[in-house]
């Protein structure tokens, strides 16, 4: 707040004081001046805070110190602890940006974290300072729920969703300090998940790669009992996608090209209950590897963006049974042929899916909380490597060399 508009306030409410019959109002007035009068001091938030800070998808970053912002309504300041390190991170960031993530510069990347709260907004009625915490990479339109970004990383194309990335919500949680909306902030019951269960606190930063494709199969709608074909499945992504699935109460067919990281899949449940498919290249080849299972009830595809041609996607589409679906929610940013007769006659459902809701994350929450959905290292999920953003050279080299349930994180306040 400055200085001008402090007085300003200051003054209203003086004149306020002396103007009879206004007991009432001049009770709210007080109560609203005291609010916006507050201080990062008031919240026990320092003045700055030092941020990984990128000028140059072709420049190294720089640890910066940064403003402390305020938690003013709607917004909540957290302390990031854990945070993924997505793969291609260096493709991103560095290197030039090959990838052609849009987003603004300067910027502080990151987008999920564990983490907890710092400091809470007049608004907040149940989070508290302190508490233990799950922050989104999605932030979202509140007069618009179509728009949306990846926080610290895609602005998207639109101006609504350059408008949201620029405004309050463009840098991310590889600092020490990050303000999240207070919608995507969704509580952890620490005594639950570390206390009876006894996961450690670090195994949480995989939640970023788990709720990605809970979104895209409980937009699908996923049932008990039903065979989902993953393709491609060995990747950080698809692979969370069979954990999924698995705990949903599903059969998995996971296919892939990766023959040791299949055999790795397999493992993580009882016998029958996760079957596998080498990609072949030939369409064929490849309906004829799936027919093996029987009728497929749900293709997940999570394809990368080089994947347009790969013949798992028309031999997916065509592995599913009568009244199948199909959930779209991979990286191919050019258009892929379909065989447009067997959707129709065979009454196919095809769906995208783009992220997660905020309820479906807090859905997964409960599958974990109640000990349906295992994380970490109890689920095959390795971190293979911790660092400060000091470090973030070798960590970038880190995580490019990483695979299906490894994961490598930034710890900007460690715990």
């Amino acid at each position: 707040m400055s200085i001008r508009t402090r007085s300003a306030l200051q003054s209203a409410w003086s004149i306020l004081k002396k103007q009879p019959g206004n007991k009432a109002l001049t009770s709210h007035f007080t109560c609203s001046i005291s609010t916006k009068m507050a201080t990062l001091k008031d919240h026990s938030l320092p003045e700055t805070y030092t941020g990984l800070l990128f000028n140059s998808p072709s420049s190294p970053p720089t640890l910066t110190a940064l403003p402390t912002p305020f938690p003013t309504a709607g917004t909540v300041i957290v302390k990031p602890l854990y945070s993924i390190i997505v793969q291609y991170a260096n493709e991103i960031f560095t290197n030039g940006n090959p990838r052609g993530y849009k987003y603004p510069l300067p910027i502080v990347p990151g987008g999920a974290c564990v983490a907890r709260v710092a400091a809470v907004p007049s608004d907040a009625t149940s989070l508290k300072p302190g508490q233990l915490v799950y922050t989104e990479v999605t932030v979202r339109s509140r007069d618009d729920p179509n728009i949306k970004i990846l926080r610290g990383f895609n602005e998207g194309t639109t101006d609504g969703s350059r408008r949201l990335m620029r405004s309050d919500w463009r840098n991310g949680c590889w600092a020490e300090l990050m303000a999240a909306p207070l919608e995507g902030v969704h509580a952890l019951d620490e005594d639950v998940l570390l206390g009876k269960l006894g996961y450690k606190l670090e195994e949480f930063g995989s939640l970023s790669q788990l709720v990605v494709p809970y979104g895209g199969l409980a937009d699908i709608g996923l049932k008990p009992g039903e065979t989902i074909l993953v393709a491609p499945a060995t990747g950080a992504f698809s692979s969370a996608a069979v954990r999924i699935a698995l705990a949903m109460g599903a059969r998995v067919i996971a296919m892939g090209r990766n023959e040791a990281s299949l055999e790795e899949l397999k493992k993580l449940s009882d016998p029958g209950r996760v079957e596998t498919v080498k990609i072949s290249g030939d369409v064929q080849e490849d309906i004829n590897a799936l027919s093996k299972f029987g009728p497929i009830d749900v293709y997940f595809d999570i394809s990368p963006r080089p994947a347009s041609k790969s013949s798992h996607i028309r031999a997916g589409i065509l592995s599913l049974r009568p009244g199948g679906r199909m959930c779209l929610m991979g990286g191919i940013a050019e258009d892929i042929g379909i065989p447009y007769g067997h959707i129709m006659h065979n009454g196919i459902t095809i769906r995208g899916s783009f992220m997660n809701t905020i309820e479906q994350v807090k859905d997964m929450i409960k599958l974990i909380e109640r000990g349906l959905l295992k994380i970490g290292s109890r689920a095959g999920m390795q971190i293979i490597g911790k660092y400060k953003l000091e470090d973030w050279e070798e960590a970038f080299r880190a995580a490019a060399g990483g695979g299906p349930g490894k994961s490598v994180q930034f710890i900007p306040n460690g715990e």
